[in-house]
């Protein structure tokens, strides 16, 4: 796919959809409570034999030897594991009488595997109802939330929906801020926070600031400092009229991109975000002409509850910062020293590769290190004609291709051209819209092991790629698949 024959940046296209149902989420697992150990003396041919001995009866499920290997099991286990019945593979299944954690389960099982009898031994896990969303938004709409054997460019995300869904995590988004459509509203942390110092960028009133002991705020020639920032993260409207910078309408891009990663796909009117049960902390650092780096490092530190002057602490710390947003400049050091205490701090940072065709070693903060940088592939699975590439990003994911003839990326919108309307929906293109489908799914890897640092989580991204189904020259690592990351990650 030629790159130099693209359309600009971020070209979105309306599509019109109806709300539908969508299938309930799986019910959490219960505890474990059971250990299954398979022997090596016994197989599923002995329990064959043994049922045509017994003229074509099913041997008891209580072999003869039951109470000689149950002693053993709790020798080795150091737990009053009874057995309970006799599998069909012949493994025999023992239970601790009370709900075991995985990790409790797990010990249990490498103490029984050291008899050298045993074949293997393992939790005996609780299965939950498969997650599939069945609304036509899901199925007809949503195409990089497939799997990919049918879809080549998505996100492979059924399979790994029954291993996560992204409960327990908390995704920042640091955007436009957000509208409080249908769909978002379950997972929205609100009213979240508007970091945007400029009044004018802002659309906010500047407010006098204050010291602790509430005296004005004086900058060094003695003037009250004012700022626009304030709890409240609402999607204000980016339009433009001409006078800063290009004329336009509002994109409301921010609340796109938080139905990418967490549309709650329960409310029986919508679609499906990539980790439909994770938390959405919207901090608005992109206004009016766009925002200024102090702002959105600032942001990116309070994400992770870290101190920023004349602000409060964050009682909604976040693991996931999702950033579909960048400059055309190699990494600065405002973003080194902010992603590097967000790392130390345990967070995640998911940043868009950029829209300029270029390699992305010239894109802050994408050239960083310490960041997740996603690059972007069209329903083809070949990388966006659009998208910037090279050795820096660390993978690619579905962003659409409209120059190619896909639909493009269809998410949670609203209809106003400048101020705010109704709920709608849209399909936008970009590195801006593959960013939050990685954000979203490390959500759902931190939900299966939250013990994972954002090195972890790199590597687990890049180890699980999978090859592209078409050319996707400077993919790095190639395209993410959700369900062999968010395996991986359980196993980590």
């Amino acid at each position: 796919m030629n790159r130099k024959n693209s359309l600009s940046l971020l070209t979105a296209a309306l599509l019109a959809g109806a709300g539908a149902d969508i299938a309930a989420a799986a019910p959490s697992a219960a505890g474990i409570t059971g250990i299954i150990v398979k022997y090596h003396s016994v197989s599923q041919l002995q329990l064959t034999q043994a049922r045509i001995a017994n003229g074509g009866r099913a041997p008891s499920s209580r072999p003869a030897d039951f109470a000689a290997r149950t002693q053993r099991v709790q020798q080795l286990s150091g737990s009053p594991l009874q057995f309970h019945h006799q599998m069909g593979t012949g493994a025999y299944v023992y239970q601790s009488g009370k709900a075991l954690s995985v990790a409790e389960a797990q010990t249990l099982a490498r103490k029984i595997q050291q008899d050298p009898a045993v074949e293997y031994a393992e939790p005996d896990f609780v299965m939950s109802p498969n997650y599939l969303p069945s609304s036509p938004l899901y199925a007809g709409k949503q195409w990089d939330m497939q799997a990919s054997a049918g879809e080549p460019g998505a996100m492979n995300l059924p399979a790994a929906w029954d291993l996560s869904l992204g409960a327990g995590v908390t995704v920042a988004v640091l955007d436009t801020g957000y509208r409080p459509h249908a769909d978002l509203k379950p997972n929205l942390l609100e009213p979240g926070y508007n970091f945007i110092s400029d009044a004018k960028r802002a659309r906010l009133p500047a407010v006098a600031q204050t010291n602790a002991d509430g005296s004005p705020l004086l900058d060094s020639n003695g003037q009250p400092v004012q700022s626009a920032r304030t709890n409240n993260g609402l999607d204000q409207g980016d339009y433009s009229d001409g006078s800063l910078c290009r004329a336009g309408n509002s994109s409301w891009h921010g609340t796109h991109v938080a139905g990418t990663i967490a549309a709650a796909a329960g409310d029986a009117n919508g679609l499906t975000g990539v980790a439909p049960k994770a938390k959405l902390l919207p901090l608005r650092v992109l206004g009016q002409c766009g925002g200024a780096s102090s702002d959105i490092a600032d942001a990116m530190l309070w994400a992770v509850g870290a101190t920023v002057p004349g602000t409060p602490i964050n009682a909604n710390v976040a693991r996931v910062l999702s950033m579909s947003l960048g400059g055309a400049q190699p990494c600065s050091r405002t973003y080194r020293d902010a992603i590097q205490q967000v790392n130390a701090r345990n967070g995640v940072v998911v940043v868009a590769a950029g829209n300029a065709m270029k390699n992305v070693r010239n894109t802050n903060p994408a050239s960083c290190p310490g960041v997740i940088t996603v690059a972007s592939n069209g329903k083809s699975g070949g990388i966006a004609s659009y998208s910037n590439y090279g050795a820096m990003t660390t993978v690619t994911a579905p962003g659409g291709d409209l120059n190619s003839g896909d639909p493009g990326i269809y998410s949670t919108l609203n209809s106003g051209t400048t101020v705010p309307g109704a709920d709608s929906y849209a399909a936008f293109q970009g590195t801006s819209m593959a960013t939050p489908h990685v954000a979203g799914l490390v959500a759902l890897m931190l939900s299966s092991n939250p013990s994972l640092n954002w090195k972890a989580v790199r590597n687990i991204l890049i180890k699980t790629a999978r090859q592209p189904a078409a050319d996707c020259e400077g993919c790095s690592a190639g395209i993410t698949d959700a369900a062999a990351a968010v395996r991986a990650a359980k196993l980590n």
